[in-house]
């Protein structure tokens, strides 16, 4: 570093700590100090603290940076020069010129003692200094700003870096970013210093938990990250698609449909080289050891994009296309394997995974993209290795005919409406659910699943993403209601989109005539999961718990079956009728 960059450095500390002004205007209070360029100096030039910010005289800051200063006595206005940035403060004015725009200050210049003292952190930004504070030390770490390069390239986000003595120290979080390690847990956050309430750690401790290369050239102040993972292959089964990478990497994961397929873009990633070499020369049975995955062509591209809709599936075929391959097997698995390979379309279609392709999505930024394409739905979890990525599927059971969701409210921690006994709502709802399910599957023609089957807390999302996941054909909630005065009551059935209000008819008219409680009617509301579901979906409120002779009812075991059966009598009338 310059000797005359030490002015500046000594004033710029006082600048970015909020409340910092009490701290720093008291002597009795901790004394604060100051590393420049790795190096901890004693300030020479005392600062002035006004309303919570650090000012520092002009010429201090023209001599410490090597600046030109231009001082208009008449207009009491600095115009400050060095490199391509320009300057201009005037004396008790908040509005300063950055290269002829305006900008706001926070607190505006001083005269002092016939000297003109300059806010700080505005200053040392607009020219290019980095500035930081270790509450932990008290220090202020003040250097040069790095030109820091990712793998060649500039960072897509930039990143501040610190010098204390011979180390460069880099915001640990923001780098795994760059690197594709969202949420990385540090082993060793110790070795690190935190500036500005985020941790730095210094290259190497970088490195070692990366990966890669870091390194840093202090005479012309230059960081180079070089991390780049490899690809280098994919295996599955029927639960676990294995993603294989040179280095961890962090998927940016989402769904598409038409068909089904979970597509992972990893970034920072590039097809390895050997796997490449494997492409051009491997047969179907030799390009994975053990005969896992196999290669039904050699294109490379794979045009996926979360916005595809008719094209997806033409985009998707000029991926790198992989089916299942049966390993060698031996005299005693002949039989199987001739079987397998006598109806090999009928084993596909038979499996959760139809398919698994993978490409160089992107060569700017590298980024690999895997497409994981299914026969049918699944929800999935990835799970992090040091070699790679394991997704865990969880098949979303086949539509095989008429569904109905069965949604007993409220569960778990939500109990919903208290009886007049001291009974709670979530305990009816699931009794009339239990009882409702077996009724229904009696019909050959329908499916049916519940939502809850014991006393669990769901969320109206899961709710609505259980049925809506499933493309259910019919959605049903089962309430029960409660209010302040005892003497109300009554059952009450509830729609909100139009494909539902045929359904609210049918049922209310079963279940009113089942509780012979007052008919409070068919009624529009926006009930969560009645109005977000795509199917046409009700929600019933039985009775009413706070109504003591309607409670008895709603507690009784018989009474729950009579309504169990009213409901099942109405969705039975309302597939005959409408479907």
């Amino acid at each position: 570093m310059k000797t005359r960059l030490l002015p500046l450095f000594v004033l710029l500390f006082l600048l970015i700590i909020p409340g910092w002004a009490s701290a720093a205007g008291s002597s009795a209070d901790p004394s604060v100090h100051l590393m420049i360029g790795g190096q901890a100096v004693q300030p020479d030039v005392p600062p002035m603290i006004e309303k919570g910010r650090a000012l520092v005289p002009v010429r201090v800051i023209a001599e410490g940076l090597g600046a030109k200063v231009d001082w208009n006595p008449d207009t009491r206005t600095a115009e400050i020069t060095r490199g391509q940035q320009a300057l201009q403060l005037t004396v008790g004015s908040k509005n300063a010129l950055v290269n002829g725009k305006k900008v706001q200050l926070d607190t505006p210049p001083v005269m002092r003692n016939q000297r003109m003292l300059l806010p700080l952190r505005f200053v040392g930004e607009s020219l290019g200094v980095t500035v930081g504070w270790d509450s932990a030390s008290r220090t202020v770490i003040a250097n040069e700003t790095p030109d820091i390069r990712y793998n060649g390239n500039k960072p897509a986000q930039s990143l501040k870096a610190f010098q204390s003595g011979d180390k460069l120290y880099i915001s640990a979080q923001a780098v795994a970013e760059q690197v594709g390690k969202k949420g990385q847990a540090w082993k060793h956050p110790d070795r690190g210093i935190t500036i500005d309430g985020e941790l730095t750690l210094p290259l190497e401790e970088l490195e070692a938990e990366l990966g890669g290369r870091f390194t840093w050239n202090s005479e012309k102040n230059r960081v180079e990250i070089d991390r780049l993972a490899h690809f280098t292959g994919v295996d599955y089964d029927d639960q676990v698609v294995r993603i294989q990478t040179s280095l961890p990497v962090t998927a940016n994961a989402f769904v598409l449909t038409g068909p089904h397929r979970i597509v992972l873009d990893l970034p920072q990633t590039e097809v390895d080289q050997d796997l490449l070499d494997k492409l051009e020369k491997g047969t179907r049975s030799d390009i994975y050891e053990g005969g896992e995955t196999s290669v039904d062509d050699e294109e490379q591209e794979a045009d996926v994009d979360e916005k595809q809709t008719d094209d997806d599936q033409a985009d998707d075929d000029k991926a790198n296309r992989h089916t299942d391959a049966s390993q060698d097997s031996d005299d005693a698995d002949d039989q199987s394997a001739a079987a397998e390979r006598e109806d090999p379309e009928k084993n596909k279609q038979d499996s959760l995974v139809a398919d698994v392709r993978y490409s160089q999505y992107s060569a700017s930024p590298q980024t690999v993209r895997v497409v994981i394409e299914l026969n049918n739905k699944s929800k999935y979890n990835l799970e992090y290795t040091e070699d790679g990525i394991e997704v865990k599927l969880s098949p979303v059971p086949k539509k095989t005919g008429f569904l109905i969701v069965v949604d007993a409210g409220h569960g778990g921690k939500d109990q919903g409406a208290k009886g007049v006994k001291g009974n709670i709502e979530k305990d009816f709802t699931l009794a009339v659910a239990n009882k409702l399910v077996p009724l229904l599957k009696q019909y050959p023609e329908f499916q049916v699943e519940a939502t809850r089957s014991t006393d669990v807390y769901l969320t109206l999302d899961e709710r609505v993403a259980f049925a809506n996941e499933r493309n259910a054909d019919l959605f049903l909630s089962i309430h029960a209601n409660s209010f302040t005065k005892t003497t109300t009551g009554g059952t009450e059935t509830y729609y909100y989109n139009a494909n539902s209000k045929s359904l609210a008819e049918v049922v209310h008219r079963h279940l009113q005539a089942a509780t012979q409680f007052q008919n409070r009617g068919v009624k529009k509301t926006g009930f969560y999961v009645i109005k977000h579901t795509t199917m046409p979906a009700v929600l019933t409120e039985t009775g009413f718990l706070s109504n003591p002779a309607e409670n008895a009812k709603l507690t009784s075991p018989e009474f729950q079956q009579k309504v169990a059966e009213a409901l099942a009598a109405a969705i039975r009338e309302y597939y005959q009728s409408y479907h």
